[in-house]
C-alpha cells in the first residue's frame, strides 16, 4: 500500500563543500536543499532525500490484489529537528533546522484479469504524491555575521511513479512480487528555489517483495528495492543508488484488528558525484534505520485503515525523524 513522501538534505559537512546552487551561502559558498516527493520516507543523494517513500510498503508487500481496479490514499507527517552529518553528529554547519513535511498520496492499482506472464498475475501501478514542506534551516556563517537564513515552504506536486509491469506469484502460505519502477521529471523544480517538490531525475528501480502467513492470523513481509538515478542536469549533480530494505509484521488480535510494527533499513551503496568529484569529499552517502508500531481496523475484506508510527535513528548524511502514516483503501 505505497504512498507518497518528502525526503531533504541539508548542507552536510562542511558547508562549503559543493552544493546545489539553490542554496547560495556566500560569494564563493553554496550549499544545497533539495526537498522531493514520492509515492512516505528515504532520505539521501541530493538534497538528503529520495523519489521513494521507504517505509511505506511494509505489509502485504508481497501480495498481489484480487482482479481489477484499486485505489488507495495515504497520508505521512514527517518531522526532524536534526539533520546528521557524515559521523552521524548534528550537523555543525547549520544553526537551526527543522523539517515538517505533510503529504497525500494516491496510488492506482490494476490487476489484470485473466492475464499471466511465466506462471504469475499481473498488476499495473501508478503513484502520484502531493507533499506541503515547511523547512527552517540557517546556515552558520564566520563571525560576527548571523546565520544566513535559508529555509522555505512550498505546496506541489512531486514526481509521478510508474510501475508498469509487475509480476506476483503465490502459494496457500507464501506469496511474492517482482517487478520495476520508474519516476519521472514531473514534480515542481526551480533550481533557484531553495524547497521543490520535484527532483528533476530520473528513477530506475527493480524490487522484490514476499509475504509469509504461515497462519490466518499471523503476517510477516519484507520488501527489497535497488534504485538507480540520473543526472540533475541543472546542477550537473548525480545521486548515487540507493539500497532499502521494508519490513513489517501483523497478528489479528480480533476479527477486525491487527497490531504489529514495522521499520526498514535504508543505505546509499555509491557516492554522490557533481562536477566529476565525490560531494563533500566522502560522496555524502546517507543511511538511516527505522522502527515503531503499527495498528490496522479492518471495516471490509475491502476496505481498512492502518496507522504506522516510525522512528528513525543512526542516521548518517541525512535528517533523523519521525514519520506518522495513516493509510487506507477505498473500494470501487
Amino acid at each position: 500500500m505505497p504512498t507518497c513522501h518528502i525526503a531533504e538534505r541539508a548542507a552536510p559537512g562542511d558547508p562549503r563543500a559543493p552544493r546545489r546552487a539553490s542554496l547560495r551561502l556566500a560569494s564563493h559558498t553554496r550549499a544545497i536543499l533539495v526537498l522531493a516527493a514520492a509515492s512516505s520516507s528515504a532520505f539521501a543523494t541530493e538534497g538528503n532525500g529520495s523519489s521513494y517513500p521507504v517505509g511505506i510498503e511494509t505489509n502485504y508487500s508481497g501480495r498481489l490484489l484480487p482482479d481489477g481496479p484499486h485505489l488507495f490514499v495515504n497520508y505521512s507527517n514527517y518531522t526532524a529537528n536534526h539533520s546528521k552529518n557524515n559521523s552521524g553528529l548534528d550537523n555543525p554547519a547549520l544553526a537551526a533546522y527543522k523539517l515538517r513535511v505533510n503529504t497525500i498520496g494516491m496510488r492506482f492499482r490494476y490487476a489484470w484479469p485473466g492475464v499471466t506472464v511465466w506462471g504469475a498475475r499481473m498488476e499495473t501501478r501508478v503513484t502520484q504524491a502531493l507533499p506541503t514542506t515547511d523547512l527552517t534551516l540557517d546556515v552558520r556563517r564566520p563571525a560576527p555575521l548571523p546565520p544566513l537564513d535559508r529555509g522555505g515552504s512550498r505546496t506541489g506536486l512531486g514526481d509521478i511513479a510508474i510501475a508498469p509491469l509487475v509480476l506476483g506469484w503465490h502459494s496457500t502460505t507464501f506469496h511474492q512480487v517482482a517487478g520495476v519502477e520508474f519516476y519521472l521529471k514531473t514534480g515542481s523544480y526551480d533550481v533557484d528555489r531553495a524547497v521543490n517538490t520535484g527532483r528533476n531525475y530520473y528513477q530506475v528501480a527493480p524490487f522484490y517483495a514476499f509475504t509469509w502467513q504461515p497462519a490466518r492470523e499471523l503476517e510477516l513481509s519484507a520488501k527489497f528495492r535497488y534504485a538507480v538515478n540520473s543526472k540533475n542536469n541543472a546542477t550537473n549533480y548525480k545521486s548515487g543508488q540507493e539500497a532499502t530494505l521494508e519490513f513489517g509484521g501483523g497478528y489479528r488480535v480480533a476479527p477486525n484488528w491487527v497490531i504489529g510494527a514495522s521499520g526498514y533499513l535504508y543505505r546509499q551503496t555509491t557516492d554522490d558525484v557533481q562536477n566529476g568529484a565525490a560531494v563533500s569529499g566522502h560522496g555524502n552517502r546517507g543511511r538511516v534505520n527505522a522502527l515503531g508500531p503499527s495498528i490496522t481496523y479492518n471495516f471490509s475484506p475491502r476496505t481498512h485503515l492502518t496507522v504506522k508510527i516510525q522512528r528513525e535513528f543512526s542516521a548518517r548524511n541525512r535528517p533523523e525523524g519521525t514519520r506518522v502514516w495513516l493509510m487506507t483503501r477505498i473500494p470501487f
